[in-house]
């Protein structure tokens, strides 16, 4: 993918509808506010929640992860008008808040500060800071919140550089306002519907750099996490590992950015995209299961991981493969082996190192041998 932008999500396969031509990984069908619209031709941020919601009708056999029930759950809390709606207006409701932090988000700016887990976010941020040898200085992190799904204004200005961009099929201005103003009638109308952990389910990295874009060339280096990710791990116990394990990975994605990762590996886009999401579950769990890390319990670290994506996935030959759920596993473990390895116990070796090292491992990690 030549977009140097890797989310991460925690979305299970039995979640959501399919309805259209959708991201490798969410749940959303991608069609648009009232018609069955082609989705645009790539995403600058994949959003996990468009693929739950095809899986949900077409079950994959390798998406099933500990989040699958919890966003069952979701979905049949919807009214039959709510889920309507959310086939109707996915484009909105599940991308919006991802792409409104992506273009106007500031961690100066109350509407995207961290709330839930802030300190526990906060404090791994900050230590993955000093354990990765990185420029990471320029990194912004923030949240990602609903709210702006009951503002008209804010809705059209983020589906304006959405277009703008090429993230969203081609409307104009008064398709622009009429789709804004639908969706935050309808929200407003709806009582706490628009706190549904459905549409922040999601965390990203995200980088700028060599983009030919100037709007997107412009933004800074971020780390964004939705309250619904958050929601969501609190929801299946994973609350006090998950939030870290999870910015370990999308931390790794900066590492990546900073060492040219994405710029060395396979040509082929599938195969391309599975090295570096292994490599950032690997550097995840080397750092958590790390003494000078997070020193976590490497069984819980591989779950965090393992939850994370709903596509330890069997779309071998997607852009957005991120590999099949015993690879992501083996590349926990590969992580955590390397962790364990260290002598002394304290050693850190250089993030170009890991990667080096990592790369030699991955076959036997794809292959199992």
């Amino acid at each position: 993918m030549s977009r140097h932008l890797r989310w991460s999500v925690a979305l299970g396969a039995a979640a959501l509808l399919p309805l259209g031509v959708l991201a490798p990984v969410a749940t959303a069908t991608s069609a648009a506010p009232s018609a069955a619209r082609t989705h645009a031709q790539h995403e600058l941020v994949e959003v996990p929640a468009r693929a739950a919601l095809r899986d949900a009708v077409d079950p994959s056999e390798c998406t099933t992860t500990l989040l699958d029930d919890y966003i069952d759950g979701l979905l049949a809390e919807m009214t039959d008008e709510q889920f309507a709606f959310l086939v109707a207006h996915q484009d909105v409701l599940l991308a919006m808040p991802t792409y409104e932090a992506l273009f106007f988000g500031s961690p100066d700016d109350p509407d995207f500060a961290l709330d839930s887990h802030a300190r526990q976010l906060t404090n791994t941020y900050r230590d993955l800071q000093r354990f990765w040898d990185i420029e990471s200085d320029d990194i912004q992190l923030m949240a990602m919140h609903p709210d702006g799904l009951l503002d008209a204004d804010r809705i059209a200005a983020t589906l304006t550089l959405m277009v703008q961009t090429g993230e969203l099929d081609p409307m104009t201005p008064a398709e622009i306002t009429e789709e804004a103003e639908t969706v935050a009638a309808f929200m407003q109308a709806q009582g706490d519907f628009y706190l549904n952990p459905l549409w922040t389910l999601n965390a990203y990295a995200f980088s700028g750099e060599g983009e030919s874009d100037p709007v997107i060339a412009a933004l800074p280096d971020k780390l964004v996490f939705g309250d619904g990710i958050l929601e969501a791990y609190d929801a299946i116990g994973l609350g006090d590992v998950g939030p870290r394990v999870i910015m370990a990975h999308e931390f790794a994605h900066h590492v990546q950015y900073e060492l040219g990762t994405f710029d060395s590996g396979p040509s082929d886009p599938a195969e391309a995209t599975r090295r570096t999401e292994l490599m950032a579950d690997a550097m995840a769990s080397y750092y958590a299961t790390h003494k000078k890390g997070l020193a976590l319990n490497r069984k819980r670290v591989a779950d965090a991981l393992l939850s994370f994506y709903t596509v330890g996935d069997c779309q071998f030959a997607s852009p957005g493969h991120h590999g099949t759920p015993l690879q992501r596993e083996r590349a926990a473990d590969w992580g955590a082996d390397l962790a364990a390895a260290a002598r002394p116990r304290s050693m850190v070796l250089p993030a170009e190192t890991v990667v080096e090292l990592f790369d030699a491992a991955l076959p036997g990690i794809v292959s199992g041998s």
